[in-house]
């Protein structure tokens, strides 16, 4: 188990918007917090500590993973990317991460995989973490491989950890699909504190998302690490209508998307440079 007090935590990508969220929600509770980021890592509290660096940098890596219990691997790319810096970063990057982490002794690792892990699942089918992957992309075939590799470090090495497979994260929903698929900062600090906390989690996979009405997956996973989420997007219908968001296709199960991965299941994939 790992223990808030005395237990040190790194946070890669401490920087982005998670990472952010993650901070100011963690940091009353868990004393000793490492941080980070290829960007500056502002508004330092007395139990957060910064390390300024790429994720592809391996002696940093080595360096910051010293007296480290667990680690939560937000860094990635998404977005606008090559698929070089794709590669670079959340493949080569994911594997040094996790390699480092090994090496060093730690204990945990909490992954910030995707819901583009199972993206080409049709809208109508259901979908828990206990299907097979469909990703819908190269992004979310390296978020698979980092699911994978885990299970590995799992069977060979011990290493628990758990695989948030996050969708639409905001501080608000912003489209129809996020009607079903978001993610508030709240319950990401909450799913994140739990997959900490839980005394003995093995290798599990869990859907990072909040309470919303029209969720399109089962994750009995909830219950096993005890996430309950609180926010529910179905509470901004109205501000999204005004935006002009179709808000009542849903109610007649009518989504403008055909798979869970949205447009990212028929977008063409990025050119290589």
């Amino acid at each position: 188990m790992i223990n808030p007090e005395t237990d040190r935590v790194l946070i890669t990508g401490a920087a982005g918007a998670i990472g952010t969220a993650l901070r100011a929600g963690l940091r009353g509770t868990w004393r000793h917090l490492r941080l980070t980021d290829v960007r500056p890592v502002a508004d330092l509290a007395n139990n957060e500590e910064a390390v300024i660096a790429d994720i592809a940098d391996r002696a940093a890596l080595d360096g910051m993973m010293r007296d480290v219990r667990a680690v939560v691997h937000l860094a990635g790319m998404i977005g606008h990317y090559t698929l070089e810096d794709l590669f670079r970063v959340n493949a080569r990057g994911l594997f040094d991460v996790f390699e480092s982490a090994r090496l060093a002794g730690v204990e945990r690792i909490i992954f910030a995989s995707s819901n583009h892990a199972f993206g080409c699942y049709p809208i109508t089918e259901t979908v828990s973490p206990a299907l097979p992957p469909r990703p819908d992309s190269l992004y979310g075939v390296f978020k698979v491989w980092g699911e994978v590799m885990l299970q590995n470090y799992y069977d060979r090495h011990a290493i628990r950890s758990v695989s948030l497979r996050i969708g639409t994260y905001r501080s608000k929903p912003i489209d129809q699909r996020s009607l079903a698929t978001w993610l508030s900062p709240r319950d990401v600090v909450h799913l994140v504190d739990v997959s900490l906390r839980h005394p003995d989690p093995g290798c599990l996979i869990v859907n990072g998302y909040s309470n919303n009405t029209r969720l399109k997956t089962r994750d009995p996973n909830w219950a096993t690490l005890g996430y309950q989420p609180r926010d529910d997007a179905e509470n901004f219908r109205d501000v999204l209508r005004v935006r002009g968001v179709d808000v009542d296709g849903p109610d007649r199960e009518e989504w403008e998307w055909p798979e869970h991965g949205g447009s990212h299941a028929r977008a063409p994939e990025h050119p290589p440079r």
